[in-house]
């Protein structure tokens, strides 16, 4: 099997959640956006997981992906080399 690596980008919560701000995933050839969040949540464990996933184990429709400077949906297919930045929408006033 053909890997890609992406590197993902943290922000806000999400990067304490994470325990660092950036790092570098493998993921097979061609994986979509869903299928990297779903491995980044298994591999940081339960505390970081329900930041980004929800019961159904789909990505969070609160939080903002990002391909490269494009919103992305998760089922945006993604090459090697992609850069994915997930932030969590901040409110204030």
């Amino acid at each position: 099997m053909r890997l890609m690596r992406v590197t993902v980008y943290y922000m806000a919560q999400i990067k304490r959640a994470a325990g660092c701000s950036s790092e570098q995933i493998d993921a097979p050839d061609g994986a979509d956006l869903r299928g990297v969040l779903r491995s980044m949540g298994e591999r940081h464990g339960d505390a970081f997981r329900v930041v980004l996933l929800d019961d159904a184990n789909e990505p969070r429709k609160s939080l903002l992906y990002f391909v490269g400077d494009e919103h992305a949906d998760p089922s945006r297919p993604l090459k090697d080399g992609d850069a994915i930045t997930i932030l969590a929408p901040m409110a204030g006033g």
